[in-house]
């Protein structure tokens, strides 16, 4: 199963991070807050993939063939993960706000978890009574402004049931509940919620492949370099490998990839920006992660294969060398393996969210793709294939001049095109000043709103 994601609106999603009720109890707390006036449309989100039939997994791990994820040996089940991407399209769609992807959906639930885990030991979270939960979506189809023969309707064109929806504002209110007791032990929920993701073991059994990484029709022909200034008797200067200066850093595509230094287990210490002039791979696991396990022969194919072009750098997360030296033995693996022994590098600055996550970074060091959850060694060279036809291209051995470029073997979803500019403006501000949007050059967002008072 995969799924294409992230529908991915910003370059960094952080939603991992936020406590509130509105990113850990779902949409429920923003939806109840806006209306909508037109019936709702179709659901055309992408969603989990049916393909498999969804397995009730026990919830003491006795079986993760079918796990899409692992939150402290609780088992996300395809199922449940799939009815919660229906069910968040649907009330989305009520509530007219914007269709959270199926990741987002998943990354939710893991909060869910994390959050009724941390308080189950003390009280264990009770079912809401069937009165709480009518209340609750009474208050959501009023604010809505809907029927609930509306909310039926839209179920079912979701292919779901009522139940589905009554079972899941249970959930959520056993989320709120914790929430509450939690507010009562904390001071600053999300700083907690950013502790206890960061300690704890989150495995992805299923490929999350990001979605929105070159969403764009049409063909994408690159412009022929121009002519060289230097004379041919002149020596051309030695190219540099760097993102622009003004790129937002960031560990998701069309970013500057961040730069660190981390200790490798053979002891000495690597850097990637000296990695830059090739492509590089980068990939976080652990040894506890079972999808890590299987997925380290396939980086070592890779890395036999590919190690004159392409830089390998495995970031084992928090563990202790000992641990992660008797599984390098093991496996008889001979990649570069860092040390990530705090947790810095991969939880805060790439946003790891779950094992293994592999970031690939081009030649200048600007991240190109980001692949959540197990590759095998046709993924791996399927990500991998592109990034060398592009270096080849950079260096002069591409194909003949005029010579229509091959179809490239990655998923349209996995490749980042080139992105034409916002039109510049300049406008008058209610102060009277002046207003450019070239001003706002260098951020890693810029918000347009657009609106036209009564008149």
């Amino acid at each position: 199963m995969s799924l294409t994601y992230f529908g991915k609106r910003t370059p960094a999603l952080l939603t991992v991070l936020v406590i509130a009720v509105l990113a850990v109890a779902g949409l429920l707390g923003l939806m109840g807050q806006l209306a909508v006036s037109a019936p709702p449309t179709p659901i055309t989100t992408p969603l989990p993939s049916g393909n498999e039939e969804p397995v009730s997994i026990p919830s003491d791990g006795a079986s993760l063939a079918e796990a899409v994820a692992t939150v402290n040996d609780e088992v996300i089940t395809p199922k449940a993960w799939q009815q919660a991407t229906r069910l968040d399209a649907v009330m989305s769609q009520l509530a007219a706000q914007p269709i959270p992807t199926a990741e987002e959906t998943l990354d939710r639930l893991i909060n869910e978890i994390i959050v009724l885990q941390a308080v189950s030991p003390l009280l264990p979270p009770q079912p809401a009574s069937t009165e709480a939960i009518e209340a609750r979506i009474q208050t959501l189809e009023t604010n809505w402004q809907v029927t609930d023969e509306t909310v039926i309707t839209a179920l079912a064109e979701a292919g779901l049931e009522r139940s589905d929806l009554t079972a899941r504002v249970d959930r959520l209110l056993q989320v709120e509940a914790a929430l509450s007791q939690l507010e009562t032990q904390e001071d600053d929920l999300t700083a907690w919620l950013a502790a206890a993701r960061a300690s704890a073991e989150i495995g992805l059994y299923r490929s999350l492949v990001d979605e929105e990484i070159g969403k764009q029709e049409g063909e994408v022909v690159a412009e022929a370099a121009p002519p060289s200034p230097f004379p041919p008797s002149t020596p051309a200067p030695q190219p540099i490998f760097a993102p622009p200066p003004e790129m937002a850093v960031s560990p998701y595509p069309q970013n500057a990839a961040p730069d660190f230094t981390l200790s490798q287990l053979e002891g000495g210490s690597l850097t990637l920006s000296s990695l830059r002039g090739k492509p590089t791979l980068i990939n976080f696991w652990a040894t506890w992660c079972p999808p890590c396990r299987r997925e380290l022969p396939a980086l070592q194919a890779a890395y036999t294969t590919y190690q004159a072009d392409i830089g390998f750098v495995a970031v084992n997360v928090k563990e202790d060398p000992t641990t992660v030296t008797a599984l390098v033995q093991e496996l008889g693996l001979t990649f570069p393996i860092a040390l990530d022994s705090d947790g810095q590098v991969s939880n805060i600055a790439y946003e790891v969210r779950g094992l293994p996550t592999t970031v690939f970074v081009d030649a200048n060091g600007v991240v190109v793709a980001r692949h959540i959850g197990p590759l095998d060694e046709a993924a791996i060279e399927d990500y991998l294939k592109p990034l060398l036809e592009t270096e080849a291209e950079a260096q002069g051995s591409g194909g003949a001049e005029g010579e229509k470029d091959e179809e490239s073997p990655l998923p349209p979803s996995t490749l980042a095109p080139l992105r034409p500019s916002a039109p510049d403006f300049t406008l008058t501000a209610a102060t009277g000043d002046t207003i450019s949007l070239q001003d706002f050059r260098g951020k890693s967002n810029v918000a347009l709103v657009f609106y036209r008072g009564h008149t």
